[in-house]
């Protein structure tokens, strides 16, 4: 629209609006024109015309003080104008709503438009004297729900302001007004607003907030049949059963995903950013209906499988954490200050840095924190991960509702306190302060002990070393998100994995295990000791696809109690594909006792028949009394402890693959001890312990070989076990696996 259609418009909306003053209420036909002229100036970016339009209403306020209606006009004008880039404009626009508000107190455009006027005014204000404000009750966001609520008391049908002050209530942190806000909807449940779209949205939202989940999907499921927006209606249905731990909640989320609309679409990527690298939002960017929901499926799906979570557990997990950086990390102040040493910018205009991590990794494993005279307010986090553990830093400085996350324990420290602490400077009380601080850190790493204790001459490199794994950590906690199912106690285990045999036309792997006694948790029964134990496996390819999948819960029952020396065995096979696979096993004895293992990956070879392979070697121990069969008749031991006693015996299963029937097949087995003549078992040398050589003929497509190993002459220490066989051409074939000898 061009500068002169805008003046255009807006005269012909102020000649076409009454101006007497003294309405004891605002009848329908004056709302609708304050509403047109509020509308008209945002069609307009004509500043020139803003200020010629703003001095004509001037002038005529001057000669009717009294005319509210005029005051409302000038205030939506300031308004725009501070849109346009003239911030102080803001300030004036409150005063002109405020006007009109003591001149009609009971109409809910003039409390609406100074509710604009002091969120506004809030943006603007640095971020110490907004946190000074929270703290009182004073802040931009608690006048602005002030006003919004001051309006729909003068109106309760009144749908902007009604909006407005559930929208202000929810990005509130502190002295909150859902529950004004939450009744104010309620009461317009009997009003001409109980079936706007936008007014159902936000009860919907309210209503969650506060906890109350039946009365938001209520809400939400009316604002879809009122005709709201589809996909965002399905999106806060999705988000609000989640919350409530509901997994059902997984196909409103991808059903709504399906919608192009650009709100729900913008939704979508909101709650998306806060995890998702680069590359992921922009595949998401690039994709639309059916391709944006299979997106996110995958999306989605890829962390259920890194995690041992069932279909959509990762995802549920994901708005829980949201929904709690929301309640407990908030942002009050829009203008972040950064200090010198707060190198990490999130960008964030929702939550601190805490809320950053805490979306992208859980409840931290601890915390620790410290208050002291002259020392900013502070956060330490650690987690514990299979792959390295974390810790994070957070401090507080202007805003002492922002918390930024910093490299060091001592960015903490004034600098004045961390030339104390390194000797620079003589200040007994701040190296009594640093060193208390330290010891709040001891319970998340030795690391912090160490620093404590050392003396200036060593403290140097621990320093180091602690700046360092914060810098790591910062590095792959704000680029990465986990999730780790935790438990009371760590269960003991240890496994064995190897990828042999067949079953319906594919590759099996097999997963042995051993559990101590003394880390069994026993389930009292009639039928004697049971011993429930859940396994969790998910195993993908390169490309993280999923291969296979099991989560399944074996009871054992056993005649006595397990002695704390001794293990409880079992073992699980999945059928896989060949290649380079990765997999996580998770198992739990008890709904407080279990572990998850780190990621490994081995590689499948192709035990079609098809083509030349030989198969993981099976190194097992009559002794633990675990078996496979692949055939009937046929009895393949195990040991996933990996352990021998001296002079006894190992049974040694591998199958060759892809030989025609009658070929010869030559093979030698070789033992070798690690670390003998070896540099980091990497380079064979010398003579191996064991060296045993057969010549046998092929079965045709598969070739089952059972041997005995004597580990007579074997003594303590670590060995490898290498198998090489060589078809009729010379073509060898080769696998190893570790092995313990003990007396």
């Amino acid at each position: 629209m061009s500068p002169m259609r805008n003046r255009f418009r807006i005269a012909l909306v102020l000649a076409a609006t009454p101006v007497a003053g003294g309405l004891s209420s605002q009848a329908p036909p004056d709302r609708a024109a304050i509403a047109a002229f509020r509308d008209s100036l945002a069609g307009s970016s004509d500043s020139n015309a803003l200020v010629r339009l703003e001095q004509e209403l001037i002038d005529r306020a001057r000669k009717d003080r009294e005319n509210a209606l005029l005051h409302l006009r000038l205030g939506f004008l300031a308004l725009r104008m501070g849109a346009l880039g003239s911030k102080s404009r803001y300030d004036d626009g409150a005063g002109e709503f405020e006007w009109a508000t003591d001149l009609q107190p009971d109409w809910p455009w003039a409390w609406y438009g100074l509710g604009i006027a002091e969120d506004r005014v809030g943006d603007s204000e640095i971020s110490l004297v907004q946190g000074l404000q929270v703290m009182f009750g004073k802040d931009h966001l608690s006048r602005a729900a002030n006003a919004y609520a001051r309006s729909v008391q003068a109106d309760s049908s009144f749908v902007q302001g009604l909006v407005e002050l559930a929208a202000t209530a929810l990005r509130q942190r502190s002295n909150v007004k859902t529950a004004l806000a939450r009744e104010a909807l309620r009461q317009a449940a009997v009003t001409s607003a109980a079936a706007n779209p936008d007014v159902l949205l936000y009860r919907g939202r309210v209503e969650r907030e506060v906890g109350d989940v039946d009365s938001a999907v209520v809400a939400f499921r009316r604002y879809l049949g009122a005709g709201g927006n589809h996909g965002l209606g399905l999106l806060e249905l999705a988000r609000t059963q989640f919350l409530v731990g509901d997994l059902k909640a997984v196909e409103p989320y991808y059903q709504g995903a399906l919608s192009d609309d650009s709100t729900s679409v913008s939704s979508y990527r909101e709650d998306l950013l806060v995890i998702a690298n680069d590359s992921a939002l922009r595949e998401f960017e690039q994709t639309s209906g059916d391709r944006r929901a299979a997106f996110l499926r995958r999306f989605w799906g890829q962390r259920d499988r890194a995690s041992l979570l069932s279909d959509g557990g990762r995802l549920r997990e994901h708005y829980r954490r949201i929904f709690y950086a929301r309640k407990n990390f908030q942002l009050v102040s829009q203008n972040r200050h950064y200090d010198i040493v707060e190198r990490f910018r999130s960008g964030s205009r929702d939550y601190d840095d805490r809320g950053v991590i805490y979306i992208r990794h859980g409840e931290p494993t601890q915390r620790a924190s410290y208050s002291a005279t002259g020392l900013q307010p502070n956060e330490s986090w650690e987690y514990d991960r299979a792959d390295g553990d974390l810790i994070f830093h957070f401090v507080a400085r202007e805003d002492v509702s922002d918390y930024k996350l910093v490299e060091s324990l001592f960015d903490v420290l004034g600098f004045a306190d961390a030339l104390a602490m390194r000797g620079e400077r003589n200040d007994p009380e701040a190296v009594s302060r640093s060193s208390d601080l330290l010891l709040t850190r001891e319970q998340l790493s030795p690391l912090y002990s160490r620093l404590r204790t050392a003396g200036l001459a060593s403290s140097q490199q621990y320093l180091t070393e602690e700046r360092r794994l914060g810098r790591r950590s910062i590095q792959r906690g704000t680029t990465s998100d986990s999730y780790e199912l935790t438990y009371a106690r760590r269960l003991r285990v240890e496994t064995d994995v190897v990828a042999a045999g067949r079953d319906a036309g594919q590759s099996l792997l097999h997963i042995a295990y051993a559990i101590p006694g003394a880390s069994l948790h026993e389930v009292p029964s009639s039928r004697g000791h049971l011993y429930p134990v859940r396994m969790r496996l998910s195993v993908t390819d390169r490309t993280g696809r999923l291969v296979a999948r099991l989560d399944t819960t074996r009871l054992f029952i056993a005649g006595a109690q397990v002695p704390p020396a001794e293990h409880l065995v079992g073992e699980f096979s999945v059928p896989v594909i060949p290649g380079q696979l990765h997999y996580r096993l998770g198992l739990e004895q008890g709904a407080d006792n279990g572990v998850v293992l780190s990621e490994d990956s081995l590689t499948v070879g192709d035990f079609s028949g098809q083509q030349y392979a030989l198969s993981g070697l099976v190194l097992g121990s009559r002794e633990t009394n675990l078996t496979w069969r692949p055939e009937p008749g046929d009895t393949v031991w195990l040991n996933p402890l990996g352990r021998y006693r001296r002079a006894t015996e190992m049974e040694l299963y591998y199958e060759v693959y892809g030989t025609p029937a009658g070929a010869t097949l030559r093979t030698e087995v070789q033992v070798r001890k690690r670390g003998g003549g070896a540099f980091l078992g990497l380079f064979r040398s010398g003579k191996p312990a064991i060296r045993l050589a057969f010549q046998d003929q092929s079965e045709g497509p598969a070739t089952r070989f059972h041997r005995t190993v004597s580990l007579e002459r074997l003594s303590e220490g670590h060995y490898t076990l290498e198998v090489q066989v060589a078809d009729a051409s010379g073509e060898v074939r080769q696998n190893r696996e570790e092995f313990e000898v003990r007396d």
